[in-house]
């Protein structure tokens, strides 16, 4: 279902819940948490893992200032009676005459809960704690019956007010924010004026076009910021975003006006990472200018266009598709280094104005050489996908390590199949530089172990091949063992690291998409077994 409601305006709840509840099987809440649940899983660790025992009873809590009903933030600071456990040993408080500094870390390690806590310890206590970065997960103010709505509202909000800054980092995932826009405005309004760093904050998860507040736009300390399940306030010229240390943006089945998504790029002149995740109709084309980003993703929306107009450092454009047919538009990108994973049946690739077809003369202008590493998604059995990858290879004449997924299909073999595969000749990328491939699913079919022998064929600087140790596989397998078996002979046993068979079990997750220290985001967790 588009983000877009009768007249062009975003889906309200009533629509949404009027259209799930019209299926069949689970009813829209039961529907809308699952999403809730799959976005949500997307997300890093937390900065500290919620206690395991978070929401046990306990006395202190009616008296702690952050889940009372007094609205003063006042009172979270007020000094109870200086408590001194008996501790084992000599009774004396030695944890408290650590430094400052210790006792910062310390306290940098705790719950949310239970860092606020030390504030009853003692005047020195209390000191420390406001000293020390506020780190606030939500996670760890639910009780043990489930996410109460209003406690753990006022919980969150109360924290960072009584707080004098700066604030670390705010995780809030399981808070229903609507008909609580005073707490929401209050605690978007305090992050801004106390330095935030870090802000993970969703809206769960009802209704799909909640306001967020303007006074994100004011949080110039911001690093990384992660929203979900938000309409995104309208930026215009006389009030801009001021996100000048902003380096990771990701925007999780929010409703963004493509003017917003163009406004945050050039307004953001550090930004590295920017996720677009599961956002259905808005924003409807992406479009990438910016001087600063390296990684660039598109996980599970509905965009019409992407375009990478002019991103002079962008390395990673990162793709995982839903069934929505799109252009992919690659104009100026001069470091691109991965591309992933191109849809065969759902991407019309365009590089330099070129419409990229099967078969076609690639000139210069249509080539990417910077490219290294390039996963494709295809189903042999359709004609004009199977014939793309070999134009694809001229594409990117650089190309060292190529991932293929295959999609199955009940095809039957036929000999026209190898005919094309027996008859191309090589070319640049195969001749001096592909050196990895690596399937994920099974190659079957005539057409498919055409393709796997042109690349061992014609692969000259070729070292690995990764196939699925599947039963199904055994072809595709017994073809590699042998093909590198000969060469190993051949080469007199020399080199024989060079030259191995590669197991394929890794898994491509979002967080390996976003994260720079990994060389091939595509195969994180591949095993490298029977080395000849």
């Amino acid at each position: 279902m588009d983000a877009a409601g009768e007249g062009g305006g975003p889906v309200t709840y009533d629509q949404i819940e009027h259209y799930f509840n019209s299926l069949e099987g689970p009813t829209a809440q039961e529907r809308i948490d699952c999403i809730f649940s799959s976005i949500i899983s997307l997300l890093p660790p937390p900065f500290v893992p919620a206690p395991e025992a978070a929401g046990d009873d306990d006395s202190d809590d009616e008296r702690f200032s952050l889940t009372s009903s007094d609205s003063e933030a006042s009172d979270a600071v007020a000094d109870p009676p200086a408590l001194h456990p008996a501790a084992l040993g000599d009774g004396e408080d030695h944890i408290s005459r650590l430094p400052d500094a210790l006792l910062s870390n310390i306290i940098s390690r705790l719950a949310t809960r239970e860092a606020a806590h030390t504030v009853v310890l003692s005047t020195r206590w209390r000191g420390v704690w406001a000293s020390t970065p506020l780190l606030v997960d939500d996670a760890h103010l639910v009780g043990a019956d489930g996410p109460h709505d209003i406690p753990v509202v006022r919980a969150v909000s109360r924290c960072v007010a009584a707080h004098p800054g700066p604030v670390r980092g705010v995780r809030v995932t399981r808070i229903p924010f609507y008909s609580h826009e005073y707490a929401l405005n209050r605690l978007v309004a305090d992050l801004a004026d106390k330095d935030i760093k870090d802000l993970i904050l969703f809206n769960r998860p009802w209704p799909l076009n909640m306001p967020l507040p303007e006074d994100i736009l004011r949080c110039a300390s911001l690093e990384r910021l992660y929203l979900g399940v938000w309409q995104f306030p309208e930026i215009t010229s006389a009030h801009p975003p001021v996100f000048d240390k902003l380096r990771d943006l990701g925007l999780f089945h929010c409703i963004v006006r493509d003017e917003e998504v163009n406004a945050l790029l050039a307004h953001c002149p550090r930004l590295e990472i920017l996720s677009i995740v599961m956002s259905y109709g808005s924003p409807s084309r992406l479009r990438i200018v910016s001087h600063s980003l390296q990684v660039a993703v598109d996980w599970n929306s509905t965009l019409d266009e992407v375009v990478v107009q002019d991103a002079p450092c962008l390395e990673r454009l990162i793709l995982q598709t839903t069934d929505t047919r799109r252009p992919l538009k690659i104009v100026g990108t001069p470091r691109l280094e991965v591309l992933g994973f191109l849809d065969l049946n759902l991407h019309e690739l365009e590089i330099g104005g070129i419409a990229i077809k099967a078969g076609m003369n690639v000139r210069a202008r249509a080539t990417v050489p910077s490219l290294k590493i390039l996963a494709v998604t295809v189903q042999f059995a359709r004609n004009q996908e199977a014939k793309m990858l070999p134009t694809l290879l001229k594409c990117f004449p650089c190309l060292e390590a190529l991932h293929i997924m295959v999609i199955p299909s009940a095809s039957l073999n036929s000999a026209h199949d190898l005919e094309f595969w027996e008859s191309l000749d090589s070319c640049t990328c195969l001749e001096s530089h592909l050196k990895t491939l690596m399937v994920h699913g099974c190659l079957v079919h005539n057409n498919e172990i055409g393709f796997l022998k042109y690349i061992i064929r014609e692969g000259k600087s070729l070292k690995a091949v990764g196939v699925d140790p599947s039963p199904k596989n055994k072809v595709a397998i017994d073809l590699v063992l042998a093909s590198f078996g000969e060469s190993y002979a051949a080469s007199g046993g020399v080199s024989s690291g060079d030259i191995f068979h590669a197991k394929v079990d890794g898994h491509f997750t979002f967080q390996n998409a976003i994260d720079m220290t990994l060389d091939n985001p595509f195969c994180v967790d591949d095993v490298l077994v029977s080395c000849f």
